[in-house]
């Protein structure tokens, strides 16, 4: 969850389920998409926010509103503060096959560039001339401590690690817009939100089979051709 103080951890809590409510929205129209809201953990889980399960790939959604201060960019010493390189981290060793996404408003220079740069890497001893400038060098450095990874570890990590950097308006639009052609989409996208709340606070897993049924109860269909 994010930082902590009332206003700014009630927003996190928000910003959260709608963006789990985003992946139930996807999940609508998908086959054998299973999503695991909050926290729990087993021999090959560490889930902070959100896991999906699609066939045999698992995805990682490591959640948070915005940076501490709200500053425009998450720098290493916040993401640190705040777990992310604690669950990232977990999450990758409990399975290194498996994709992780940091979630926010704010972007990630660490993971949308030096992370990006260093993928095109064909070993470690090519990670500087990948990285191309010094700021990233030392950015990747700093990363290396931080992670406790030699450069292979950390190469690996950050082939499975992204970021996804999107407002919370764009969030609600975007559920919106995957069923506005099928009507419904105002009534749609608050169910979704009033039940990941839920299935947050309860850690339901949620499937289509769920989905389906919340649309059911509530009296929603549509003429799916």
């Amino acid at each position: 969850m994010p930082y902590s103080g009332g206003s700014s951890t009630a927003s996190g809590v928000e910003y959260q389920n709608w963006f789990l409510a985003l992946q139930v929205a996807y999940s609508f129209f998908e086959k054998d998409r299973v999503i695991f809201p909050e926290v729990f953990t087993d021999n090959t889980n560490i889930i902070d926010d959100i896991k999906i399960v699609q066939g045999k790939q698992s995805t990682y959604y490591n959640v948070k509103h915005r940076s501490p201060a709200e500053s425009l960019h998450w720098n290493l010493a916040q993401l640190t503060s705040q777990n992310v390189v604690k669950h990232i981290k977990q999450q990758f060793e409990a399975n290194p096959n498996a994709n992780i996404v940091f979630v926010s408003e704010s972007n990630c220079y660490l993971i949308t560039e030096v992370f990006m740069r260093a993928t095109n890497a064909n070993s470690p001893m090519d990670i500087d001339m990948a990285l191309e400038s010094q700021r990233c060098i030392q950015l990747w450095e700093q990363a290396r401590e931080a992670f406790d990874y030699d450069d292979f570890r950390l190469l690996a990590l950050a082939r499975k690690t992204t970021m996804r950097s999107v407002p919370l308006y764009e969030i609600k639009k975007l559920i919106e817009h995957r069923f506005i052609t099928l009507g419904n989409h105002m009534a749609v996208s608050d169910l979704f939100f009033t039940k990941c709340v839920q299935c947050s606070a309860n850690k339901t897993r949620i499937d289509k089979e769920n989905i389906n049924l919340w649309l059911s109860e509530n009296g929603i269909s549509f003429n799916l051709r």
